[in-house]
């Protein structure tokens, strides 16, 4: 575990150099509850809302203490998206949370996130990738997740039996605010109908790093420690940094808890 620290500070502290003016000191993570340590309000952690776009199937949120779908702390957030009570269900069924934060217009931000996708199908060749998690942003502040058009997909997050559970999966992708507030979105998107399937997706270590405006609070720490804890939030935060200064988006696979 030490050399693994070493070795991922050593890389934070190079892409900090590389990318310097973009990540200061001061950056912190706006991101409230983005380890989902904070509690939940029936079943959506605190300081998120939840969101989903009805048809014939059941949506689920709650908090998950089972170790090996949890990246960090005690906990993480389940969202479940299940046709096992109904004949089959629509094309194109959404489930997913939101927040708003106060941001400084004109200023870079890093968003990091890790997930762990589960199925009855068991895999994505199976279930033909049917269970995708996206990322969207309403650049206004706004809370309508229908107005947002332009979502990133985690095309390869990799997708597991529902009992076996594999390794988290990480994101992390720049943004440059344009307002005063940024609403970040995350949802999962069954893509085709089914019946008698279910999918559930763990998030967790959510954080959305960069400047704080002006007698706003944070949720988080300064650089370089972050709201998860630990050297995953690390990594993800140096993938973030990457993400910040070419506009792209980056996977790496995490180890899973035993």
């Amino acid at each position: 575990m030490l050399r693994r620290l070493i070795g991922c500070t050593l890389l934070l502290l190079l892409l900090l150099t590389l990318f310097g003016t973009m990540v200061s000191a001061e950056s912190a993570n706006l991101l409230v509850n983005g380890g989902f340590e904070e509690g939940f309000d029936d079943g959506v952690g605190v300081g998120w809302t939840s969101f989903n776009n009805g048809g014939d199937i059941a949506y689920g949120f709650r908090s998950d203490d089972w170790h090996r779908v949890v990246l960090e702390g005690q906990y993480s957030q389940l969202i479940n998206l299940h046709t096992q009570s109904v004949g089959g269900s629509e094309k194109d069924r959404y489930a997913g949370l939101f927040q708003t934060v106060d941001v400084v217009p004109g200023s870079r931000y890093m968003f990091t996130m890790y997930g762990l996708v589960r199925s009855t199908e068991g895999s994505e060749a199976q279930s033909s990738y049917n269970y995708r998690v996206e990322l969207g942003y309403d650049m206004d502040g706004g809370t309508d997740p229908w107005s947002v058009t332009d979502w990133v997909e985690m095309d390869k997050w990799h997708e597991y039996y529902m009992d076996k559970p594999g390794n988290f999966d990480s994101f992390a992708r720049g943004v440059t605010a344009t307002t005063d507030k940024l609403t970040v979105f995350v949802r999962v998107w069954k893509k085709f109908p089914t019946a008698g399937e279910s999918a559930v997706v763990n998030l967790d270590g959510l954080s959305l790093y960069g400047p704080r405006p002006t007698g706003a609070s944070a949720s988080g720490e300064t650089l370089p420690q972050t709201g998860g804890g630990g050297i995953l939030p690390l990594v993800g935060l140096a993938l973030g940094v990457v993400a910040a200064g070419l506009t792209g988006t980056r996977v790496l696979r995490q180890r899973q808890r035993s």
